[in-house]
Parts: structure tokens; sequence; C-alpha cells
């Protein structure tokens, strides 16, 4: 395999993250997640890579060396990478502006050859069997826009499971709770880098709890549903910032 590398010559490893850290707090590029993410492969805290790697490829999802880098990473991780089925790959985020457009067109077109039919009386059968197209594909399009928003609603509370800076086991798994707080019993466990979907509330927000110390934990789910639990926030690491 080729091996990742690290750019930041003449500084620990650390040092380099928290330089790095910093910058990102400032602006985004993809070649600054990228480097980070190798950083952290370099520590073998694989959750903080995966997510960094996830990062760089929103910004630059052409990239073939940080796929390559990414798989790699989730192969260190025990990790299956995420599959690109057909769904997420012709209905994902980067194809919402092409459905729109697609929308749009086949609707005032539509309308436009509708308008034509009536005002040449046009007989029946051609007029009802284009309406009946125009609708079903029209249809098409809509549904295609919405897979594409409610996967750009699902980016946007992807989270990636990682253990708290402090922990470097990357052998150690990460709780999801029953309830909010470290006294309760846990639900399932996750292995750093899994990727969760965090919860929506009755108000259509995070569903997050604070508790007496501070500490703020957060209802998420596995992508495939199977696994469900709270998890602190200092566990994981959100692919595109809330509050950015």
């Amino acid at each position: 395999r080729k091996p990742l590398y690290i750019t930041c010559v003449g500084f620990d490893l650390d040092q380099a993250i928290n330089l790095y850290l910093k910058a990102s707090a400032l602006s985004h590029s993809a070649n600054l997640h990228g480097n980070l993410a190798n950083l952290y492969f370099k520590k073998e805290q694989f959750g903080h890579s995966i997510l960094h790697f996830r990062k760089a490829l929103l910004l630059n999802p052409r990239d073939t060396e940080l796929v390559a880098n990414l798989n790699f990473a989730y192969e260190m991780a025990n990790l299956s990478p995420p599959l690109q089925n057909f769904t997420k790959t012709y209905f994902s985020v980067n194809f919402l502006s092409f459905w729109i457009i697609i929308c749009v067109i086949v609707f005032w077109a539509g309308l436009l050859i509708l308008f034509y039919l009536l005002f040449f009386k046009t007989s029946r059968k051609p007029f009802l069997y284009f309406t009946t197209g125009w609708i079903l594909v029209f249809s098409m399009c809509f549904f295609a826009t919405n897979l594409c928003l409610k996967q750009k609603s699902e980016l946007g509370r992807e989270v990636i499971s990682h253990l708290p800076s402090i922990e470097n086991n990357h052998s150690k798994t990460i709780p999801l709770r029953r309830f909010a707080g470290e006294s309760n019993s846990v639900n399932t466990n996750i292995l750093p880098g899994e990727s969760l979907i965090i919860q929506l509330g009755n108000n259509g927000t995070n569903k997050s709890h604070q508790i007496a110390n501070g500490n703020t934990w957060y209802l998420a789910r596995s992508t495939n549903g199977k696994k469900k639990g709270w998890i602190r926030e200092d566990e994981f690491g959100w692919i595109i910032d809330p509050n950015s």
C-alpha cells in the first residue's frame, strides 16, 4: 500500500495536530483535513483519522488518494467502508442541484406543451397520454429531489465516533447508553470510526441533554438503524459543524 505521509517536519505529532486544529477553526480545505487525518492515523487514533478524511472528501470528493487513505483507515479500525449503492451515488447531496434543475425543466416544458396542445385543440387521446406521462416523469424527478434532500439532512447530522483525546487506545469501544449520563446502563457498543446519525427531537432540532456536570449528550443511531443510544459530545465529531 502507498504509505500515509506526514507534512509537518520539525514538530512532534501532538504539536502538529494542535496547529492544524487551530487552522481548521479559521478555514477549511481538503488538504488541511487530509493532513490532520494523516497525523491522527500516525497516532493510531483511527476515529479522528476517519473523521478528517470524511471532511476532506466532502470538500474534494474526486480525490482518489483521499478515498484510498480513508479505506485504509477503515481497515485499520476494523470497520468496513460504507457501501456506495445506487441510491447513495445518484441521489446524493452532490446531485441535488442536478435533480432540482431537471424538476424545473420537466415542469415548465410540460406546462408549455400542455398549453400548446390545448391551444391547437389536439384530440383527447394524445392529450391524456402526454399529461399522464408528464405527471409520471415529474413525480419521479420530485421523488429523486426528496431523496437528495433526505441525504443532505442526514449528512448534516452525521457524526464519526472517536475516543476522547486523552485516550489513545484505539482498541477500546464507545458505549451508547440507554439514557444520558455516565451512570446509565450501556445499550450497545461501537468502535471508533463508526458513523452515527444524531436523532431529531419533537421540535426538529438535534436531540440532546445537558446533565449536572455540564456534559452534553446526544441521542444517536447507526446508519443502518441497528444501534441506538446516548453518546457524550466529546466521543464524536461532526462531519459538518452545525455551528458553521
